[in-house]
Parts: structure tokens; sequence; C-alpha cells
């Protein structure tokens, strides 16, 4: 983590050990803005991260906390198993709230599946362009990142957990989805993944002054997550 963590007093006790776990994932998402792994836990409290592991499933089953996979290297699905993440509930309940309300006012405001369809398509858009702003002025203008890298380090930020679908290849799998649990509910939430991921790429290629690329999203296509095919526009 980028940002130094003050690790509470460490408590043997199994209910106490897992309140300070607690306390220090919600410690370390206001400071870094992401969860925690077995092993960091384990560095933390002095513990074998097996024990770490039975701590943090079942804050997960008393529903203090929730896992996400995340990969690693962010970039290949071929090193390893892909982490897993423990965060607090609260941080991924509210991001749930939040995008369920904007979906079934997207659904009152567009009643026809066409419409909501489009409207979606093009909020995500939207969000993808802004995104690939934020992106430039975060990477120095001498060293402009490619497509791939691009979707890989706003993906990664976003809780997609995207890794390469083979090496050297411009699509990728999205193996976690920060909206999961309402996706069943809202499918749209996939239309405005496409757009934003569309969005994203046009961005980045509109300032890098490269041709234009065209991307699709299979949801759940896979065991291993949705698939996201990026084509580029002398490739077709």
């Amino acid at each position: 983590m980028s940002q130094e963590i003050q690790a509470p007093a460490r408590r043997r006790g199994g209910e106490e050990i897992r309140s300070a776990i607690l306390d220090y994932l919600h410690t370390a998402v206001e400071q870094t803005g992401t969860g925690l792994t077995t092993q960091q836990i384990g560095a933390t409290f002095g513990i074998h991260p097996t024990t770490a592991r039975f701590h943090l499933e079942r804050l997960v089953e008393q529903g203090e906390a929730v896992r996400q996979r995340k990969d690693s290297d962010g970039q290949s699905a071929g090193r390893g198993r892909p982490a897993v993440i423990y965060s607090p509930t609260y941080m991924n309940r509210a991001r749930e709230d939040m995008i369920s309300s904007l979906c079934m006012a997207l659904e009152t405001a567009c009643p026809d599946t066409r419409s909501r369809n489009r409207a979606a398509l093009k909020a995500g858009m939207a969000w993808g362009r802004t995104l690939a702003r934020q992106s430039r002025e975060n990477t120095e203008k001498d060293i402009p990142s490619s497509v791939t890298q691009t979707l890989l380090n706003a993906l990664t930020t976003l809780g997609f957990a995207p890794v390469r679908s083979q090496p050297n290849t411009a699509s990728l799998y999205l193996t976690s989805c920060p909206f999961l649990y309402s996706v069943s509910s809202h499918p749209i939430i996939c239309t405005i993944h496409l757009g934003m991921i569309q969005g994203l790429v046009d961005g980045r290629n509109k300032k890098a002054g490269d041709k234009q690329a065209s991307v699709s999203l299979k949801p759940l296509s896979s065991p291993k997550g949705c698939f996201l095919k990026v084509v580029k526009a002398d490739s077709r």
C-alpha cells in the first residue's frame, strides 16, 4: 500500500482479533480505497495467512466483509490464481445501492428497451471519456499508455480485476465485478460498462492519434468472468 496504516493492537481472542481485523479493514479502505489480502492481514497481526483467511471468512459469513478476486499483476491470467481481496461490507453495499438507484431512474425515464439501452450506452461513453481524460492527466505526456494498458489500469482501479485473455492480446477477462449482485436485477449495468469501456478506448485513441477500435462485452461468458474483446480498426 502506498500509505502507511497503523495496525491496531494484536489481540488473540477469536472475536477480539476479528473485531481488530475488521477495524483494520475499515482503516485500509479509508486510506487507500481498497481492501486487503490474507497475506497482508497475516503480516499485520503476526498470524499465518491460513489463520487470517479463517477469520476473514468468518467476517464474510457474519455479513461484515466481502471478498473479491483480483489479479495480482493486472496483466496475465497465466501467472497463478487471482488474489482474494477482502473489504468491509459497507463499502460494497453503498456502491451497490448507488448503481441500483441510478439504474431504476434510467429504467423509469426510458420504459422501452431500445431507448434504455441507447441511454445507458451514451451515459457509459461519457463516463469512459472522463476516465480517459483523467488517465491522460495522470500519465507522463511523452509516454502514452497502450490501449490495453489504459484499460488494465482503469478497470483495475474500478474493481473489475482485468487479466489478459492471452499474452500479447488486447482482449481481457474481467474476473470481478463491483456491481455483481445488482446485475441480475439491472442487466443494463453491463450496457453502461460497455459504453464506459468504448468511451475510454475512444478517448485514449483520439488523444494518441491512433485509429479507432471497437469493443464487445460478453457478460459472465466464461468461468473466468466477462470477456472483453477489443478489435482495432486495421484488424477488422
